[in-house]
């Protein structure tokens, strides 16, 4: 099958799947802001989790065009679906490519059947995305490592079996390191409360001498920061095509509100040129963000390198979510407001993803890098 083939095979399987078994699960979520094991559950039989993944540690060997399609559809249900999947994926990639033999056979079949949830702990109280901020510390004693130090806003750090701890060595380098939840040292502080997303429970994690078998540094103790910036690439795509299918749901959204919300009789999206620019415009995005994050996957499935094609279509879809969020808003006026249609829910969850996950300035910054290196060269 031709990959544009299998990309719109698999988005319309878990269309069908996520209306009908995903979509009733995200309000409540979104009310109690707890991880949902019956969210995961439903991901898990999807079969998302082994999706990229080679059939000799149990996964499909998909194409990354069409997870990107599948993430969008599970987004368009609930964008916590479509962010269920990420850090466990992600952990499981880098240790299919940098992982030690040892690592990978404790690991990898539980993450890729989706029976293991994995975090991925980089961000500290004092820093988002810089390395040299980072404060929690590694130091070798014969084979093993040992870690101390904090960590804030880490998502599925009270409900994952494994994470992937990033730390400074003492040659003043970063690491990344394996590290199974419960060992002794580690522990974490109750959910943090937020705006939207709430469902992926983030946490601070404390690590206390958490001590580390040498086989589960993930790649060389100093190329933590390669590490991470290699898993990140794919994360950012996975965050923009989140992002595409909030603004393909607030479209959806808009357009059923248009039709059925009437003015003397004349349903408003039919009477209103001002309804018809917000909703052509909404379509406009949706159409150019879609078309950017896959063929930004399609360069991932052919072994391109992506750092500014990656950033870029993580700022453009952002973009296209909170704009159209935002023009769902004004056509559905005082009720898109309420609680009464998921229109405010979108918004906020639009909003996540300008300020977290990599704000939108660091992607500007990522890609303005890029353009001036290759002006310069």
């Amino acid at each position: 099958m031709s990959q544009q083939g299998e990309a719109e095979e698999m988005r319309r399987a878990v269309r069908a799947r996520a209306e009908r078994l995903i979509e009733p699960l995200i309000a409540p979520i979104d009310r109690s802001q707890r991880f949902s094991p019956e969210l995961w559950s439903q991901l898990r039989e999807l079969g998302i989790f082994g999706f990229l993944f080679p059939e000799e540690w149990g996964g499909s060997a998909g194409r990354f065009s069409s997870f990107a399609a599948a993430v969008e559809e599970l987004a368009r249900a609930g964008a916590i679906a479509g962010l269920y999947p990420g850090t466990t994926v992600q952990v499981a990639d880098t240790l299919l490519r940098l992982g030690s033999d040892a690592a990978r056979r404790a690991w990898l079949p539980r993450l890729v059947a989706g029976d293991a949830v994995a975090a991925w702990a980089f961000t500290e109280p004092q820093t988002g995305s810089d390395p040299r901020q980072l404060r929690t510390r590694a130091r070798r004693e014969g084979d093993t490592w040992i870690l101390s130090g904090g960590k804030q806003f880490i998502s599925y750090a009270g409900v994952c079996a494994v994470a992937l701890v990033f730390a400074r060595t003492p040659d003043d380098r970063v690491g990344a390191f394996l590290v199974e939840a419960g060992t002794p040292g580690w522990s974490v502080g109750p959910p943090i409360e937020i705006l939207g997303l709430g469902g992926s429970e983030p946490r601070p994690l404390y690590l206390d001498d958490v001590r580390v078998p040498a086989e589960h540094v993930v790649g060389k103790p100093q190329n933590g920061f390669q590490v991470m910036l290699a898993g990140e690439a794919q994360g950012k795509i996975r965050a923009a095509a989140v992002c595409v299918g909030i603004a393909q749901r607030a479209l959806d959204e808009a357009t059923e509100y248009a039709l059925t919300r009437t003015h003397r009789g004349v349903a408003i999206g039919r009477k209103f040129g001002g309804v018809q620019r917000h909703l052509a415009d909404m379509q406009a995005g949706v159409l150019a963000a879609r078309a950017l994050v896959q063929a930004v996957a399609t360069l991932v499935d052919e072994g391109q390198p992506v750092a500014k094609e990656a950033a870029s279509a993580r700022l453009v879809a952002g973009r296209t979510a909170h704009k159209a969020t935002s023009s769902a808003l004004q056509v559905c006026g005082a009720y898109g407001w309420t609680k009464e249609l998921i229109v405010e829910r979108l918004f906020r969850e639009s909003k996540f993803f300008e300020v977290t996950q990599g704000s939108a300035e660091i992607q500007q910054a990522i890609v303005a890098r890029e353009v001036l290196g290759r002006a310069a060269g």
